[in-house]
């Protein structure tokens, strides 16, 4: 699941969770220049993609700001 709130996803259940960057705007910013704004947008698809690469054993949280770092939900602030 790709969203802006994450701690809500977490704790509901959902197994992977992408941090998305805004409520309106998950997948990009607009207040950046366009260039930037595709840029960051693909690094937060670029994460979607990775975590269903990835084997989980509990619910966790990828962070796109983090280079694809993940958290798992007992460890998540």
């Amino acid at each position: 699941m790709m969203t802006a709130i994450h701690g809500l996803a977490l704790t509901t259940g959902a197994n992977r969770v992408i941090k998305g960057a805004r409520i309106d705007h998950v997948c990009g910013d607009p207040e950046l220049p366009p260039d930037e704004d595709f840029a960051y947008g693909l690094r937060i698809v670029s994460t979607a993609i990775r975590s269903l690469q990835t084997e989980l054993s509990e619910p966790t949280l990828f962070d796109p700001d983090g280079q694809g770092s993940m958290v798992e939900a007992g460890n998540a602030s």
